[in-house]
């Protein structure tokens, strides 16, 4: 059987609702069937491929909304899990929103903001067959690093969005 990611706000490759966009720091409901045997704990990592060649230059990768490490025995996040409702033993860390300086973020979910088109919105789940050792402040490249030779299988979820009804603070 497949391991697969899905949520009830909205269907893979169709639009994210309102709720959980732009300045609106809800996270979507998000369910996992069919874990791989030997997963021991998931990493999840949100991110938009899309974004603008001046944050892209800046980055040289996509821009990173959301990443947390959740307990292999979880199946689930309901609405609104983050930021603040993750399920015990969850860990949320820092986003690109938080490297950019963006006022009001903090190691939790940033909902999607593209400021020029519709962007794509990958939600990727690693199954892992071990807790990745990682620095007690990770950065994106330790975290990939360090989840990279543990993943076991990886679902992935694609939501659309853009462009943004207001502009990004800051911008």
């Amino acid at each position: 059987m497949m391991f697969t990611l899905s949520s009830q706000a909205f269907e893979d490759g169709q639009v994210i609702p309102d709720q959980y966009v732009e300045d609106n720091l809800i996270s979507p409901p998000l369910k996992w069937e069919n874990a791989p045997d030997g997963t021991r704990c998931f990493f999840l990592v949100m991110t938009d491929q899309d974004i603008p060649g001046q944050y892209r230059d800046n980055l040289g990768r996509g821009f990173v909304h959301w990443m947390a490490c959740i307990p292999g025995s979880v199946r689930e996040l309901p609405e609104g899990a983050s930021p603040g409702n993750m399920p015990a033993g969850s860990k949320e860390f820092k986003t690109d929103f938080v490297n950019f300086g963006m006022p009001g973020y903090g190691s939790h979910y940033g909902g999607p903001w593209p400021p020029d088109a519709p962007h794509r919105y990958t939600f990727m789940l690693f199954a892992l067959k071990g807790e990745p050792d990682l620095s007690p402040n990770p950065d994106f490249a330790e975290i990939a690093g360090a989840i990279l030779y543990n993943t076991i299988d990886v679902a992935r979820l694609i939501g659309i969005y853009g462009p943004a009804k207001k502009s990004m603070p800051g911008s």
